[in-house]
């Protein structure tokens, strides 16, 4: 993926982010173990872009007006308006290359299932893993190859996915758990007999009389 870059101004806290948001100028902040404090603002079309290209796991360069170097940044806290879903806040956490970092990465589901040509319904139990790793580790996605689905009932399993599990700690799953199966498909009998009389005992004599 080509290097990200995103620019951003120092904001003067002292302005309402109600103000700055009217003109479309997102309020954020950035900091880190290493990287002091510092409060930005940027574009609101710009931020929205980024986001929508790196998600949560990919290395953002901020390019912080005034700040000589670039500052290594993942999206960490983020705050949204119900109503238009616009950002309204965002912090991002500076990278140190030395220090094993927490994200989320996406599962992406690649590749033909023969059991789910064949009608099983497929279930992607996992969408995504949480994980820690070095920033120089850190990629987009891991794919799953549905292909391994070859049979009503198969199963991918995390151990199935070939993580490099000497460089990425995974958290809250176990090698055997399920990411993807590929699950029977309902079959619904309709039955070609004709109803039953069921009607009460009172009414059955009523008309034999």
């Amino acid at each position: 993926m080509a290097k990200l870059v995103l620019n951003a101004e120092k904001r003067d806290t002292a302005h309402k982010t109600k103000v700055l948001r009217a003109d479309r100028i997102i309020p954020g902040v950035v900091y880190g173990k290493t990287q002091e404090s510092i409060a930005i603002q940027m574009d609101a079309s710009d931020l929205l872009r980024m986001y929508r290209t790196a998600g949560d796991s990919s290395i953002i360069n901020l390019k912080v007006k005034g700040i000589k170097e670039e500052i290594e940044v993942l999206f960490h806290d983020k705050q949204f308006e119900p109503v238009s879903g616009e950002f309204m806040h965002v912090d991002f956490y500076a990278l140190t290359r030395w220090e094993k970092l927490t994200t989320k990465i996406h599962l992406n589901f690649v590749g033909t299932s023969e059991a789910i040509k064949e009608g099983a319904i497929l279930s992607e139990n996992v969408k995504e893993i949480e994980v820690s790793c070095l920033p120089k580790d850190l990629i987009n996605e891991f794919d799953v190859d549905l292909s391994l689905l070859k049979k009503e009932e198969d199963v991918i399993r995390l151990s199935d996915l070939g993580i490099d599990t000497a460089k990425f700690d995974i958290h809250h799953l176990h090698a055997d758990d399920a990411i993807a199966v590929a699950n029977k498909a309902k079959v619904e009998v309709i039955s070609d007999e004709a109803p039953e009389d069921n009607l009460p005992e009172e009414e059955e004599k009523s008309e034999e009389k």
